[in-house]
């Protein structure tokens, strides 16, 4: 009787259970194609995608026995919400009005719905600052060991081509190494012990050579944008020696015929780009990829294709292209998705749900430039709000040049830039 009145009574933290989860699905993110690399499986179940079923399972359990509590700081979140509610809205009303692609509809709609919804749990349970810095370790853990991955395939095994390891986009490997280069970089202002220093500079070295390889000209930009904010942040002396750095590696390659340059046994990827852009001045694809939007939003309207229908209606009004790469899509049949979140939600959730997502991403960056300028005593947490901040400013920029909605990183690092924590709290309140 005694053990069977224990068991009865057990009780489950299930806030902490989700916080465990989202740590092993930060740790997932960059294995995207993990399955169909190490043992041949091409499925739908992604890793981060099972997470995701399982943490919504474990929320699900939660609203019956906790009731459900919605920061009221969050309360711009909302008109994220409205972004795709809005979408699936005029996704109804396109469905009756004329032809509709169900495939192309229920496939995004599946992703997304995952994505928002691994998103608006992780902001309705209660995080310590403590436990966001074990949250973002998880998340760099993973994303080093793809990095890890990446250097054996390119510097041992010879393959010399853009790599992004177990990641199904170069550019969001990049996007995932800018955030572990910027998370280095502004730790190395609180370390006070010197080998901690030399292991982070180390590493730092290591993670920049990655994604000279992943070749991401975006990746780019956000990581000299976030530079100039570390620059900003950081002290008198580690600006003079950002500044010394720089100018003995601009020394060192000057000389040198740029793309040329080899590491490691293989060429700077991504140099190796630029100077390409540079030398030929070739349009990218993305420019004609965006003048056909709006022809196209001429023939359909502002007010939204319907969720999926850009892509569905690519071959239509790209047939008469002259680019190389876009004639071969419309002729495999194929489609190439705008590169761009702004217009991306454009075409298919249309004008209302642009403003919408516009105005979320103001008033939030109003919040997260706020609480980066609050004085805090806590070195920690003046470290998150300003990794927060870059990030949240980086995922602004990135959005210019792709299209993201689909991919959990974005949404990941967007919820981690934007999330509400707990700075102090005794033991009783949270659960470490």
């Amino acid at each position: 009787m005694p053990l069977m009145y224990n068991l009865s009574h057990i009780h489950i933290d299930l806030d902490r259970v989700l916080r465990n989860l989202f740590c092993v699905y930060a740790f997932s993110l960059p294995f995207e194609l993990a399955l169909e690399i190490l043992f041949d499986i091409d499925t739908i179940f992604k890793p981060f995608r099972i997470m995701s079923l399982i943490i919504i399972g474990v929320f699900v359990i939660r609203i019956f026995k906790i009731r459900l509590y919605l920061n009221p700081k969050d309360k711009t979140d909302l008109l994220l919400y409205a972004v795709f509610i809005y979408g699936i809205l005029i996704s109804f009303v396109r469905i009756i009005g004329g032809v509709f692609n169900f495939g192309l509809f229920y496939n995004d709609l599946f992703q997304f719905g995952l994505h928002i919804a691994s998103f608006f749990i992780f902001k309705a349970i209660p995080y310590s600052q403590k436990q966001m810095l074990k949250l973002f370790k998880w998340f760099f853990f993973g994303m080093l060991t793809n990095a890890g991955y990446i250097f054996t395939e390119f510097v041992i095994f010879g393959h010399h081509g853009r790599q992004a390891g177990f990641t199904d986009n170069p550019n969001y490997g990049s996007l995932g190494l800018v955030a572990g280069i910027i998370f280095l970089m502004l730790q190395t202002n609180y370390i006070r012990r010197f080998w901690k220093q030399i292991v982070s500079i180390l590493l730092i070295l290591f993670l920049t050579y990655i994604f000279i390889i992943e070749g991401s000209r975006t990746g780019l930009v956000m990581l000299i944008i976030a530079n100039i904010f570390f620059f900003f942040f950081s002290t008198f002396r580690k600006k003079v020696m950002v500044l010394i750095i720089s100018g003995l590696i601009v020394l060192l390659i000057i000389p040198q015929n740029l793309d040329k340059v080899t590491v490691g046994g293989g060429p700077l990827i991504l140099v190796a780009r630029v100077m390409y852009d540079i030398e030929h001045q070739e349009e990218d694809v993305r420019f004609v990829v965006w003048r056909g939007v709006f022809r196209t939003l001429e023939d359909v309207g502002y007010m939204g294709m319907g969720i999926g229908q850009f892509k569905a209606k690519f071959a239509k009004y790209y047939s008469e292209e002259p680019n190389e790469l876009i004639l071969e899509m419309v002729n495999r049949g194929y489609f190439l998705s705008t590169h761009n979140d702004y217009l991306a939600i454009l075409t298919d959730y249309g004008v209302p749900s642009l403003l919408f997502y516009i105005s979320y991403l103001f008033f939030t960056l109003k919040k997260v430039t706020r609480r980066m300028l609050y004085p805090e005593e806590d070195p920690e947490s003046q470290m998150i709000h300003r990794l927060a901040f870059i990030l949240f400013c980086c995922l602004i920029v990135f959005g210019i040049a792709a299209e993201n909605f689909q991919h959990p990183l974005f949404w990941f690092l967007l919820a981690f830039s934007t999330k509400n924590f707990i700075r102090k709290q005794s033991l009783m309140e949270l659960n470490t």
